[in-house]
C-alpha cells in the first residue's frame, strides 16, 4: 500500500514504551505484513508465532509488542508498545482519510429527494440515491451513489452508507454507522403461518433500530420485527453475509463474524461473539460475554460468559474432546472387529 507517514507523527499517535534502533527515513511510503514489507515500510508483529518473520523483514519502522526481545537490523527501528495491531489501527487512520475523504455537503442533482425529508446542510448525497418522505439525516454523513432510504428512517450524525444500500422505511441509525455496501436493512422478518393448504405471510409491520459505532459489513441483511423492534447495540461489529431474524435483540460491543445467522427473537447479550457461519435458533438467550466457536450453532440458551462449540453447542472442551474421538472412530471400528474375530463373534 503506497502511503506517506511521517515517522514523527506515527511516534505522536502512539504509546511507545521503549524504542529499539533507529532509522534515517523522516517518512514512510506503505505498510504492509512483516513478510511482504520493503525498506520504507511500517509493519507489526501480534504475536511470538509472527518471530521468524520478524527476524527477516525488511520493514524500516515495526511495531513490536512490550516482550520482544529480538535486535533490529541497520537502519531499522521497533517501537514497542502495548497492542501492535492497534496501535498500527490507529496509524492507518490518517490512510484511510486520505484514501476516502470527506465529501463536501450537498445532494447531487441526479438523486431524488422528497420535499419533507430534512437533510443537514453538511451531508453529502451522491448520485442516483432515492430518499423518501420525513427522511431525517444527521451532519456530516455520507450516502454514496444507489443507496435508498425509505419513507420515515432517520440517520444520525457522521454516518457512512456505502454504495446500493438499502435502509427501509422507519429504520433508525444512530452516530457513525457504518453500513458497506449491498446491506438491507429493514426486510421483512421470514414469518408465515400454515392454514392448513398454503401458506399465509405474517405481516411485519416493526421497525429496525441501529446504535451509535456500529458497523454493517458488505451483503448482509438484517430483518425488520413483526411487532416492535429490532436492535443492535452500541459498538456492535457485523461482518459479511450475515442474517440477523425479525425482533431479534444485539447487545453492545459484540462481534459477529462472516455468515452468521440469527434466527428471530433471539437475544444475544453484550459482549458475546460468535465465529464465522455460526448461528443460534430462535427465541434463545445467548448470556453476556459468550463465545461461540465457528460453524457452531445453539439450540438452547447459553449462560453468561459461556465457550461453545459444535452443533448442537456444547463447552468448548467437550467439544474439543468429542473431536479427537471422532478422528479414531475408524481405528477403534477396526480394533472392536479384530476382537470380535478374535472372540469368534460375527461384526
Amino acid at each position: 500500500m503506497q502511503v506517506e507517514l511521517s515517522i514523527d507523527g506515527i511516534k505522536n499517535g502512539a504509546d511507545i514504551i521503549e524504542e529499539v534502533g533507529s532509522c534515517s527515513r523522516s517518512v514512510l511510503d506503505g505498510i504492509a505484513t512483516l513478510k511482504e514489507a520493503r525498506a520504507g515500510d511500517l509493519s507489526f508483529m501480534s504475536g511470538a508465532k509472527y518471530e521468524s518473520d520478524l527476524s527477516e523483514t525488511s520493514a524500516s519502522v515495526v511495531f513490536v509488542p512490550e516482550d520482544c526481545r529480538q535486535i533490529p537490523k541497520d537502519d531499522q527501528l521497533f517501537l514497542k508498545v502495548n497492542h501492535p495491531s492497534l496501535t498500527l489501527a490507529r496509524a492507518c487512520e490518517a490512510v484511510a482519510q486520505s484514501m476516502w475523504p470527506r465529501k463536501p455537503g450537498g445532494v447531487h442533482p441526479s438523486s431524488v429527494v422528497a420535499d419533507s425529508a430534512s437533510i443537514h446542510e453538511s451531508a453529502y448525497i451522491a448520485p442516483f440515491c432515492v430518499i423518501g418522505e420525513d427522511v431525517r439525516i444527521g451532519s456530516n454523513t455520507r450516502i454514496d451513489a444507489g443507496c435508498v432510504i425509505e419513507d420515515a428512517s432517520i440517520v444520525g450524525d457522521d454516518c457512512w452508507l456505502s454504495s446500493n444500500v438499502s435502509v427501509t422505511r422507519d429504520t433508525v441509525l444512530g452516530d457513525r454507522v457504518r453500513v458497506h455496501s449491498g446491506v438491507v436493512i429493514g426486510a421483512d422478518g421470514f414469518g408465515f403461518e400454515f392454514n392448513g393448504e398454503r401458506h399465509e405471510k405474517e405481516p411485519q409491520i416493526g421497525w429496525v433500530e441501529i446504535e451509535s459505532d456500529v458497523e454493517i459489513g458488505a451483503n448482509s441483511a438484517i430483518d425488520r420485527g413483526r411487532f416492535g423492534p429490532t436492535r443492535i447495540g452500541e459498538g456492535t461489529k457485523i461482518d459479511n453475509h450475515v442474517q440477523i431474524g425479525h425482533n431479534v435483540k444485539i447487545g453492545k460491543h459484540c462481534i459477529l463474524c462472516a455468515q452468521v445467522g440469527i434466527a428471530g427473537s433471539t437475544t444475544i447479550e453484550d459482549f458475546v461473539v460468535f465465529g464465522g457461519r455460526a448461528g443460534a435458533s430462535g427465541h434463545l438467550t445467548i448470556g453476556q460475554g459468550s463465545k461461540l466457536a465457528g460453524c457452531s450453532a445453539a439450540f438452547t440458551d447459553l449462560p453468561a460468559k459461556s465457550v461453545c462449540g459444535g452443533t448442537p453447542a456444547i463447552p468448548l472442551n467437550a467439544y474439543q474432546r468429542i473431536t479427537v474421538v471422532q478422528r479414531k472412530l475408524p481405528e477403534l471400528f477396526q480394533r472392536v472387529r479384530r476382537l470380535e474375530s478374535q472372540l469368534g463373534k460375527p461384526s
